[in-house]
């Protein structure tokens, strides 16, 4: 992208550290010493927070953790598919969003 048009990174980062200003908040900050990640980058991110949400609404994480205090039991159940639909009605509506539809290979793609 620098390459193709210069000066656009640095456009982008900008605007995501100033946006919320406006209504009074403060600036964003960004990890990783604000350096650009490439797509290998994002996406081991994106099937690490997907695998996350499927051991969440899958119930598997729940049974992981047996041996964890009750607070963090209460935390995983209360994220889990099982109350996914009360924190989000609208969920219920939509067909790809109950899981038990689809095979154990098959992916949502939302």
């Amino acid at each position: 992208v620098e390459k193709e048009i210069p000066g656009m990174l640095h456009s982008i980062r900008e605007w995501y550290r100033t946006y919320k200003i406006p209504d009074g908040k403060p600036p964003n900050t960004f990890c990783l010493d604000e350096r650009f990640m490439d797509k290998n980058y994002a996406n081991e991110i994106i099937q690490e927070c997907h695998h996350a949400w499927e051991e969440l609404v899958s119930g598997a994480k729940e049974r992981q953790l047996a041996s964890e205090d009750d607070s963090v039991k209460k935390l995983v159940r209360k994220l889990s598919k099982n109350s996914l639909f009360d924190l989000a009605p609208e969920l219920d509506l939509h067909a790809e969003a109950h899981m038990e539809d689809y095979g154990e290979d098959e992916a949502l793609m939302f």
